[in-house]
């Protein structure tokens, strides 16, 4: 059931990064990494692979794309193109669909970064609304 009244900034970020925390225990279970509980991205290798911004619009909970752009980040192994393919715009849209699900997202905008590695899409950070970004680990610098 989506939230009738937006809740407070401060425990949709906690709800967030507890989502995100969550979303990639599931991916590193899919992929067969073992029957031991997966450990949070902080402990994987950097991500390297084209990174995206995912802008999204929210209405009754119906998620729709409204942009995908290439992030280029100077000094970084993630290197900016034109535009994703048609794979990976689908899985781009697929990730960020999910975990606006699973933050039970009913209405209104959000901004989302994905890293598109070999192993699969992983959610680097996310911003709902006027709100705070959250990440689904904390930057290090020189290393993402």
């Amino acid at each position: 059931m989506k939230h009738p009244h937006p809740p407070d900034r401060i425990d949709v970020a906690a709800g967030l990064r507890r989502i995100l925390q969550d979303l990639s225990a599931v991916e590193r279970w899919a992929e067969g990494d073992g029957a031991a509980p997966p450990v949070p991205y902080a402990d994987e290798e950097p991500w390297e692979g084209p990174e995206f911004n995912v802008e999204t619009v929210s209405d009754s909970g119906m998620h729709t794309v409204v942009d995908i752009v290439p992030r280029r980040c100077p000094g970084s192994l993630r290197t900016g193109r034109e535009r994703p393919s048609e794979d990976e715009v689908a899985a781009l849209r697929s990730t960020v669909r999910a975990l606006l699900d699973l933050a039970d997202v009913g209405s209104g905008r959000a901004w989302t970064t994905v890293v598109l590695t070999k192993r699969g899409p992983r959610v680097v950070s996310c911003r709902l609304g006027a709100g705070e970004t959250v990440y689904a680990r904390e930057p290090v610098l020189g290393r993402d």
